[in-house]
């Protein structure tokens, strides 16, 4: 049986669950330093892409040279790999970014 079936997560204080939001209103509230190199990001690939590309993403994070950016599936990884590499390390100023999904 699935555990969204039985509620086994309800009891872990650790987890909660929200209705999806822009990631750049999420990273405001959790990560404000994200939000401006988020913002040059979609300037420099351009609405299109962005809004393709960046519309799934969980969550970001950024580790001394390293972006980490988690999304919902291999679709849109592949999305980022393609057209936002580059510009995420202009952007974020790292060196490697991995996307995991």
């Amino acid at each position: 049986m699935y555990a969204e079936t039985r509620n086994d997560w309800m009891d872990n204080g650790a987890l909660h669950s929200e209705v999806m939001r822009p990631l750049e209103e999420r990273l405001a509230d959790t990560k404000p330093e994200l939000v401006e190199p988020l913002q040059k990001t979609r300037e420099m690939v351009g609405q299109e892409v962005y809004d393709r590309a960046f519309k799934t993403v969980e969550t970001f994070n950024r580790a001394g040279d390293t972006l980490l950016i988690v999304v919902g599936n291999p679709r849109e990884r592949s999305f980022l790999e393609r057209d936002c590499i580059d510009a995420l390390k202009n952007a974020f100023g790292v060196k490697k970014v991995r996307i995991v999904c």
